[in-house]
């Protein structure tokens, strides 16, 4: 377990803190076909929080960086490249929150945007070449202190950026679907609390997958393809659960219980799992639990835990 004695205390404020934050702005990290690797996360380990890697059942930690203490909720938003050699993030250190990538290892960190604003939400298309991620857009000249998340595309070393929704409504957690065709992603759009979205891989064609009354979030797509895992209560205060779709919307399914905060969930390379964050085990702290994809054997694997991915075997 990442916690030490002295900074549990701490860190389980932070965690109660940023469950609300969990709810209002994080997705849930892509998932690319293969064999399992390692899961990836942040925690505060050494009373700083850091990314971390471990095997399947929380053994064998590994920390990844070791960079300065960031203050905007967004950072350390996370995901695994598709051949589990590097991690993209996100990170203020700067005084901005851009987007870094670095590999698994600790080495080679480089800064991939460079616009002061800020970059959150940052997942690999299914070959690498691309990143996707939301991005602030400052409106205050326009309206005053009014901003909204776009969704944005690049190369992955940060070239050719290419706006693809729009500066009226908010959108965020995007991430391609697995044949790199389409974009899912969560918005606001038409006034809705927040829902699930599907547009191609170009910004065009968007389609509401969810219902009004789910208000769901934290999406990530199965690595056949064929489903999606979210939760739901997304930029709300409410306890929310796990339940997986069909790509198109249909046989919305519920995998855990009410009455808990479970989050970012985000199914394994061999799609037989599921990664997720709950409170479950201890109200008021976030830890990092795994189940099988049909919400079974249900176990937690690591204390104190925040923006979960599940990388493949590299």
């Amino acid at each position: 377990m990442p916690c030490n004695t002295e900074s549990s205390s701490l860190l389980s404020k932070i965690i109660w803190v940023l469950v609300f934050a969990l709810l209002n702005a994080i997705p849930s990290m892509a998932t690319y076909v293969g064999k399992n690797g390692r899961i990836a996360f942040a925690a505060n380990g050494n009373g700083s929080t850091q990314i971390y890697t471990a095997n399947p059942d929380g053994t064998d930690l590994f920390q990844v960086t070791n960079l300065p203490a960031a203050d905007n909720p967004l950072a350390w938003a996370l995901d695994y490249s598709p051949d589990g050699r590097r991690i993209v993030f996100s990170h203020d250190m700067t005084g901005a929150l851009e987007l870094y990538v670095v590999n698994v290892d600790g080495t080679g960190l480089v800064q991939i945007t460079h616009d002061n604003e800020e970059d959150a939400w940052p997942r690999w298309s299914p070959d690498g070449e691309h990143i996707v991620f939301g991005r602030l857009t400052d409106l205050s000249s326009e309206v005053p202190g009014f901003g909204v998340h776009v969704i944005t595309t690049m190369r992955a070393d940060g070239t050719n950026q290419e706006l693809l929704s729009s500066r009226v409504w908010d959108s965020y957690e995007p991430e391609y679907t697995t044949d790199g065709k389409h974009i899912v992603f969560g918005s606001n759009f038409g006034g809705y609390v927040s829902t699930v979205w599907i547009m191609d891989a170009h910004g065009k064609q968007p389609k509401r997958l969810t219902a009004a009354e789910v208000e769901a979030g934290g999406i990530d797509v199965s690595p056949d393809g064929r489903q999606i895992v979210f939760h739901d209560h997304q930029n709300t205060s409410n306890p929310s659960s796990i339940f997986t779709m069909n790509i198109d919307g249909t046989h919305v399914t519920p995998l855990t219980s009410r009455g808990h905060f479970d989050l970012q969930p985000v199914y394994s390379p061999d799609g037989t799992m599921i990664l997720f964050l709950s409170d479950r085990a201890s109200p008021g702290s976030l830890d990092a639990f795994v189940m099988s994809s049909n919400g079974s054997h249900l176990r937690r694997i690591v204390e104190g835990a925040s923006w979960p991915d599940w990388g493949p075997e590299p």
